[in-house]
């Protein structure tokens, strides 16, 4: 299920109807992705928890008290601190009701109006605190533009919104112009639900599913298979309650167990279970590893049975990344210039040659070079020669910063990744063992600077990967965590089996093992989406997923547990959801298994 579009919206109206006008009493950091605010509204306080994670990015309203994280003080917290904290809370907007931005206006006495900006949009969620003019003050994640046509999130830039997909923006479309858009789009082959999402703007693959099932009766139905106008009737309806505020928001239960929340009624999955507001929905879900839904009997518990260990270890991981990248914003300051080494060289050469004609008051030496002018500045408290060999010594230090800072470079970038794996494997983590396997790949890397040391060389090691089965009866494995993601591609795939990961984000390894036997887009896919649901990228409607045969997959020499690299890939695009029809069938043991399951 899916923190989607059509779900904000509803979110949006109840924060509207709670909050507004409301003081902000109180800004805290939940935890390294979150900022939590207490607001005094319609004479109680509420709780506001913005949460950017890439895997479960959502905003939260509960009448619990949030809980102080980490002790750091991010910029943004700082700047929240001092523009937002006493400020009154007057606008929440969402600009584009098929987009997953939210606009919180702040009006201060002193310091006047600011803007939060909430971004919900899977690996690139982020909090971003504007001034007038969207100017941004600061954001939870800092961006550079890296090219044409990207934006940056940095302080002093200029508040851009995140770029739309190619996909078609129809809810302002008539029903003649959304008639002809349809009947193109049923031409394709394949799911009627998939061609939703791949086709339609704000189409989470949880509403395009449940479209189908309305309009034809069956979520997997196909798109050729299914009449335009009822498609037309069946879309205007789910998105009328964006106009008329007539929501009908419920979890989804499947087994005793909440699986997923919506702002409609969900029929294509499990039972509906009504509640009062989407904004306890959403709360309901996330509030145990478990997510038992109502009337299930369940023992009391807090909203994470592990959040205290989660949270050290969650608070250990800030605090090492944010010293690795304090030491890779240090090296920039001490890499020399291209051309700087060479240039000093030539300059105390010349200070040598000439420096019987340098006269005592002298401050500068001037040298024609076939046209080109070449100026010294003298250094009046060294003679000419102490003045070269200094810039000799000078030019040998920055020779050999040269060499060794992108070195140092690669592989702090390196620690920084595995850190980011790190946050991803703690977050899925569900119990003990596997929230003290991060803690202990942590240490084993030599990263935390502290006298505890494991007892042991290695992380635990008693769980083992996923094993799913896929529509061809092949065994499709997953790790859960750097460690495991090691032994999933080192000690059980073959090295002509199928190999997947998130690409550009930290996930899990996926292996089909298929011994190099075709393998059928269905099986193909599931794994894609695995690779996905496994990784920072859980939730995108359009996950990149890189896909090879393990063949090539190597390890990256001196690198951390389960950094690879990766040749003769390709990458297709999935959701990031777990498949409808994975099978979770067992954990796989130790040693090489056969091709099928």
């Amino acid at each position: 299920m899916h923190f989607d579009a059509i779900t904000l919206a509803c979110i949006n109206a109840e924060l509207n109807q709670k909050l507004l006008p409301g003081r902000v009493q109180q800004v805290l950091l939940v935890d390294e992705q979150s900022i939590g605010l207490e607001i005094y509204a319609s004479q109680q306080r509420q709780y506001l928890w913005l949460n950017a994670d890439p895997a479960a990015a959502r905003i939260q309203l509960g009448a619990g008290k949030l809980r102080r994280g980490p002790d750091s003080q991010p910029p943004l917290l700082l700047l929240l601190r001092k523009y937002v904290r006493n400020a009154i809370l007057d606008t929440i907007v969402q600009p584009d009701p098929i987009e997953r931005v939210l606009r919180l206006g702040f009006e201060h006495a002193e310091h006047g109006s600011t803007t939060l900006i909430v971004e919900l949009i899977g690996r690139m969620s982020n909090l971003i605190l504007t001034g007038p003019g969207d100017k941004i003050l600061d954001c939870l994640r800092r961006t550079r533009a890296q090219g044409e046509g990207q934006r940056a999130l940095w302080p002093g830039a200029i508040y851009t919104p995140p770029p739309k997909p190619a996909k078609i923006e129809w809810l302002d479309l008539t029903d003649a112009a959304l008639a002809a858009e349809f009947k193109k789009m049923l031409r394709q082959d394949g799911k009627l639900w998939r061609v939703l999402v791949d086709t339609l703007a704000g189409f989470s693959p949880t509403l395009a599913r449940e479209v189908a099932w309305r309009a034809a009766g069956n979520s997997q139905a196909a798109a050729t298979a299914t009449d335009v106008e009822k498609l037309i009737q069946t879309v205007r309806a789910l998105w009328q309650p964006v106009q008329n505020g007539h929501w009908q928001p419920g979890l989804v239960v499947e087994d005793g167990r909440a699986i997923g929340f919506a702002p409609y009624v969900i029929h294509f999955r499990g039972e509906f279970a009504p509640m009062p507001s989407i904004t306890q929905a959403v709360a309901r879900f996330y509030e145990a590893p478990h997510r038992h839904a109502p009337g299930v009997a369940v023992a009391a518990q807090s909203a994470d049975a592990y959040a205290a260990q989660r949270g050290a270890v969650n608070a250990a991981i800030g605090k090492v990344r944010k010293r690795l990248a304090r030491n890779l914003d240090a090296l920039a300051g001490e890499e020399p210039a291209p051309g700087q080494v060479e240039q000093m060289r030539i300059q105390a050469e010349w200070l040598l040659a000439l420096s019987s004609q340098i006269a005592e008051d002298q401050q500068q030496l001037d040298i024609d070079l076939d046209g080109q002018r070449l100026t010294i500045a003298l250094d009046p408290h060294k003679t000419p020669v102490d003045q070269a060999e200094a810039m000799f010594k000078r030019a040998a230090k920055l020779a050999r910063a040269a060499e060794f800072i992108p070195q140092r470079r690669a592989a702090l970038q390196a620690d920084l990744d595995f850190l980011a794996q790190l946050a991803v494997d703690l977050h899925f983590a569900e119990n003990h063992p596997e929230i003290q396997a991060v803690e202990s790949e942590l240490r084993r890397a030599g990263l935390l600077n502290d006298r505890k040391r494991t007892k042991t060389t290695h992380a635990p090691t008693s769980a083992q990967p996923l094993r799913y089965l896929s529509p061809d009866g092949l065994a499709i494995l997953v790790g859960r965590n750097a460690r495991q993601n090691e032994q999933v591609t080192f000690s059980l795939a073959g090295a002509d089996d199928l190999w997947l990961h998130a690409h550009g984000a930290p996930g899990a390894h996926v292996v089909v093992r298929n011994g190099g036997q075709p393998v059928s887009e269905e099986t193909v896919r599931m794994a894609a989406q695995l690779a996905g649901y496994y990784s920072g990228l859980r939730g995108e409607k359009a996950a990149p997923i890189t896909i090879t045969t393990r063949r090539f997959v190597t390890r990256v020499p001196s690198g951390r547990t389960g950094q690879v690299y990766v040749r003769n890939a390709d990458t297709i695009t999935v959701a990031a959801e777990l498949p409808d029809d994975a099978l979770l069938i067992s954990t796989p043991s130790k040693t090489r298994g056969t091709t099928h399951a």
